[in-house]
């Protein structure tokens, strides 16, 4: 009896340190546990793919864009300055295929990616110059206090990677007057009524109104017959100041119309780029668009020469 008493206080002291041991063991590896996290895992930069690009009107694509788009193939700015960014490429006004697609913008590492689909060399294109941009949204914010890397990938097709660096004074601003030549308030002829440019997404293809070999590159319509015109001329999108100013329309006789502009310095170096510019004219007062009227045109060429233009009641120009 004394030496089984004696075995069983063995066996409990020995299942208590044991029991004690286990303890100690669980507790070092909770512990240690608790620990790695903090010593292995790194801090990762946010990262993603954002939205689909959206299209920016052209409205918002002041003139001061032409001169750093034609020189640099493509401008980058902040939209909302954080969150998105502006993308302009220059190209034919026929857009699509026609000019660098952009996918949506990547954030690796605190840098900014945007992959184009190029142009379709099998596409026929026309040969006018125009903005296109895109606002493409960050799938995170960034500090726009700070320089932003963007790398622009394949924008001409020949996988080429271009870096571009914007910092936070680098933003999209619109244009406080129309990218195409503007009006001078009280220069419009005795009668007449200013005219108002008409938005680049609502002019139809370059060809379509103006066929290669016109001279001079001049086209009208009726935007509402007997009422207001559109006059459509070709002009440069690079340098502005190289194109005729509207002044405005009025009617000169039962079927007779007079559209005049002052036309550009001719002592300037311009380019051979060709955008198509139109705006609205107002007649200071209906006249009848039944029988066909005659438009003269004058101040789109240098040597005083005008153009005179039959149009019927049929020549509406529609917009999309």
């Amino acid at each position: 009896m004394g030496s089984t008493r004696f075995r069983m206080r063995r066996g409990t002291r020995a299942g208590m340190l044991a029991a004690a041991a286990l303890t100690g063991a669980a507790a070092l590896l909770t512990a240690c546990a608790s620990q790695a996290p903090m010593q292995s895992t790194a801090p990762t930069a946010p990262g993603g793919t954002g939205a689909a690009p959206v299209p920016i009107e052209g409205d918002r694509l002041g003139p001061e864009l032409f001169d750093r788009v034609s020189a640099d193939g493509a401008a980058v700015l902040w939209a909302e300055p954080g969150t998105t960014l502006a993308v302009v490429v220059g190209g034919s006004g026929g857009g699509g295929a026609c000019i660098p697609q952009p996918h949506a913008a990547e954030l690796v590492d605190g840098a900014v990616t945007i992959a184009f689909d190029p142009p379709d060399p099998a596409v026929a294109c026309t040969a006018d110059f125009r903005l296109h941009g895109w606002e493409l949204g960050l799938p995170s914010e960034v500090d726009a206090s700070a320089p932003l890397d963007v790398r622009l990938v394949d924008l001409r097709g020949d996988g080429e990677t271009r870096e571009v660096r914007i910092g936070p004074d680098d933003l999209l601003v619109s244009p406080t007057a129309d990218p195409q030549p503007s009006v001078v308030p009280g220069d419009t002829p005795a009668g007449g009524i200013a005219p108002t440019p008409i938005p680049a997404e609502q002019l139809p293809p370059m060809d379509a109104v103006i066929p290669p070999g016109t001279i001079p590159q001049v086209a009208v319509r009726w935007l509402e017959p007997g009422a207001s015109l559109a006059v459509m001329v070709v002009g440069s999108g690079v340098a502005p100041s190289c194109n005729a100013t509207p002044v405005g329309a009025k009617p000169t006789g039962p079927g007779s119309i007079e559209v005049t502009f002052d036309p550009a310095d001719p002592e300037q170096d311009c380019p051979a780029d060709g955008v198509l510019y139109g705006w609205e004219m107002p007649l200071p007062e209906r006249m009848s668009a039944e029988l066909g009227v005659e438009v003269t045109v004058t101040g789109i060429v240098h040597d005083g020469s005008a153009s005179v233009i039959p149009l019927g009641p049929g020549d509406v120009l529609e917009r999309p």
